[in-house]
């Protein structure tokens, strides 16, 4: 495996959107401009260890997974809790009807 900034770009826009931000409010988030950010989405830069390190705690994510896009089990627990919570809430919702 190696580092693919454009793989790890497109799963930095991927995680951007499932948040539902725009890239300005990313930028803003990360403190970079708004063409620095949009480089880092298209790969056409990387981002430095310290970037790359605030935008992992910023999704919630192992840098393994931002860098090179494997998943560590405590992401897949993470993922699990997640669906067991969305899942509560449709049954929620489901009952109240």
């Amino acid at each position: 495996m190696y580092y693919d900034p454009v793989e790890c770009g497109m799963r930095i826009a991927k995680l951007r959107l499932e948040l539902g931000q725009t890239q300005q409010q990313m930028a803003d988030k990360l403190n970079i401009s708004l063409d620095h950010y949009r480089a880092l989405e298209t790969g056409r830069r990387g981002g430095s260890l310290d970037l790359l390190t605030e935008i992992a705690i910023t999704f919630d994510i192992s840098l393994d997974y931002l860098i090179l896009g494997r998943m560590k089990y405590s992401d897949s627990q993470r993922i699990q809790r997640e669906l067991e919570n969305i899942t509560n809430q449709i049954n929620q919702l489901k009952a109240s009807l």
